[in-house]
């Protein structure tokens, strides 16, 4: 029996439950109605769809993530300007549950209007994220969002730069997000595809073993273009920072000191505000809170983003400039 066939006679069973158990009536009809779209067959599923939202019926517990998945089968049946009616539907109820968004949005995505996925998860975006604190809903949006608009080749702005933080894999949005690895995904190649498995294979292997060591006692820097906005936008650090001539010093100040102890593993983070005033969101702690850049600092060590200190010999200085850091920060007199 094929996949599909599988699939096609799981549907029917469960339809056939469905008089014998009333009180799981949506469950039963809603795991038929998937069934039928994995088998390849959704002018089945939706009937399954359409019985849920009859008013005459029980309310069903989620009616948008119902109409958004009616929405996603009658494009795949061909029905795509009724398809668009009703995501305009479902977007004019504002969903409170992640679903309707994702699977409308990714509908979108799947059928090559990319424009559209674009605005439909800017909407969702505006929806979910809060000033406040980045939520697991947001977070999920914004990350689709990003994969969006990297197909799209849009440039970075601040949501892209949230999207970045919060994303906790070892492997930047950027490159998961490629447009040529997402297109190889979906390739017909068997070799592309083995290729790309292998290279998943390959950063979870990377990833398990950065799991594995000790991060670093990491000092935060902030380059310079990074330090006046920071200072700009919250002067309460401009004591704690001085000007930037002063902060290269107390960088490497701090990080002779935390060797004289005897400290392992020491290393430097760069600091950028975008991504601090994300992090600071997922604190739900004002940018401003004073104990907010040192907690900054060990979640970006944590997260595999220290440059090792002292740089090996004849490598460029941690402050990023072009020349050995023995020459830089290093050179003798500078502590």
């Amino acid at each position: 029996m094929s996949e599909q066939r599988e699939h096609a006679a799981e549907a029917e069973r469960l339809l056939r439950k469905v008089p014998e158990h009333p009180d799981d009536r949506e469950e039963l009809l809603l795991a038929a109605a998937a069934q039928w779209i994995l088998a390849e067959r959704p002018a089945q599923a939706l009937p399954l769809y359409d019985e849920l939202l009859d008013p005459a019926s029980d309310p069903v517990s989620d009616p948008a993530l119902v109409q958004a998945l009616k929405a996603a089968a009658l494009w795949d049946t061909g029905a795509e300007q009724q398809a668009r009616e009703l995501a305009v539907a479902v977007r004019a109820q504002a969903p409170a549950s992640l679903p309707p968004w994702q699977i409308i949005g990714e509908t979108f995505e799947v059928h090559d209007d990319l424009p559209a996925a674009a605005a439909w998860f800017e909407d969702a975006t505006d929806h979910f994220l809060t000033p406040d604190e980045v939520t697991y809903e947001a977070r999920r949006i914004l990350i689709t969002r990003h994969r969006v608009r990297r197909l799209l080749g849009e440039s970075h702005d601040d949501r892209d730069h949230l999207a970045d933080y919060v994303h906790s894999a070892p492997v930047p949005l950027d490159e998961l997000h490629d447009p040529k690895r997402l297109w190889s995904l979906g390739s017909d190649d068997p070799a592309e595809v083995r290729r790309e498995i292998e290279r998943l294979r390959t950063e979870l292997a990377d990833h398990r073993a950065a799991l594995s060591r000790p991060y670093p006692l990491a000092v935060l820097y902030w380059p310079e273009a990074e330090l006046i906005a920071l200072l700009t936008r919250y002067p309460v650090f401009a004591a704690d920072y001085g000007s930037y001539p002063e902060h290269l010093r107390s960088v490497e100040q701090a990080l002779h000191a935390l060797s004289a102890t005897g400290a392992p593993f020491l290393g430097v983070v760069t600091a950028t505000l975008p991504t601090y005033e994300a992090y600071a969101r997922t604190q739900t702690l004002p940018p401003a809170t004073p104990s907010l850049p040192a907690a900054y600092a060990t979640s970006l060590a944590a997260r595999g983003h220290a440059t090792p200190w002292p740089p090996p010999r004849n490598t460029p200085c941690w402050c990023g400039a072009q020349i050995p850091y023995a020459e830089h920060c290093g050179r003798p007199g500078t502590v």
